[in-house]
């Protein structure tokens, strides 16, 4: 912390970690520990306000400070979350980061690529294949839906119990979205 700086007090400190779910702010980080960090830094603006913090992991936070990310993706980064955590529940924005994760696993297993000419039966192999719900617990996931991110696709499969579970699966506008919010674009 800047010498002479105050600290930030904890009614403004708490709502930005909340806002962030005490993760790192960067969709494609999402680490923890995290740090709160000024977008206009303190020794410009002089003051701590909820608008011009971010949670960010040590890390993002020294690449940050040193320019390796700039300002403006750090803004979007903050304007996202607003949008996200104020349409999207918990469980949807969950769903959003599997589809992350499991789109940079794939690129990392093609060698940097999306390739999308494996089969879905082969990406189900390695564990990254489609992501199957519930049958009765669309619901949990109709703002998604109703947006165009998402849909269900036919193909339920038991199981067990006789619990059905069916496939969702990212639509064009849903690839866009996510394309846009990772790589700190306005979504």
């Amino acid at each position: 912390m800047t010498a002479g700086r105050p600290e930030i007090p904890m009614k403004i400190k708490r709502p930005v970690l909340v806002e962030a779910g005490h993760r790192c702010a960067i969709p494609t980080c999402r680490q923890t520990p995290v740090e709160i960090a000024h977008i206009v830094p303190w020794s410009k603006v002089q003051e701590h306000r909820f608008e011009n913090l971010i949670a960010l992991c040590p890390t993002c936070h020294a690449r940050f400070d040193q320019g390796d990310i700039d300002r403006r993706s750090v803004m979007q980064y903050k304007a996202n979350l607003e949008v996200i955590n104020s349409r999207y529940t918990d469980h949807e924005r969950q769903l959003l980061k599997e589809f992350i994760r499991r789109d940079q696993r794939r690129k990392e297993l093609a060698g940097g690529e999306r390739n999308l000419f494996h089969s879905w039966e082969y990406w189900e192999m390695l564990g990254i294949g489609p992501i199957r719900v519930h049958d009765h617990m669309r619901w949990m996931f109709s703002n998604l839906v109703e947006d165009g991110i998402v849909e269900f696709h036919a193909g339920m499969r038991q199981l067990g119990d006789g619990i059905d579970a069916v496939p969702v699966v990212l639509t064009d506008k849903g690839n866009l979205f996510l394309s846009r919010w990772s790589d700190a674009k306005p979504v």
